[in-house]
């Protein structure tokens, strides 16, 4: 999951997300990646989660230290 939400913050800092890692998932978890997906692919223009940048910038403190926070 961290992986997803940090592609989705930043893939070229961050790295990009392998779709198989949905495998890895809970179904519950892969149900609400879907809905991002499809809510991502009708938006007229991409949309960040920057109202949960806080809990973004944890994230990526835990599972990408060396990158920063941006």
């Amino acid at each position: 999951m961290a992986n997803f939400l940090l592609a989705w913050w930043n893939a070229e800092v961050h790295g990009g997300f392998d779709l198989t890692d949905l495998a890895n998932v809970d179904r519950d978890v892969a149900d609400d990646m879907a809905t991002i997906f499809t809510w991502l692919a009708r938006g007229d223009d991409l949309a960040y989660p920057t109202d949960y940048r806080r809990e973004v910038e944890q994230i990526i403190a835990h599972w990408r230290p060396k990158t920063g926070t941006a």
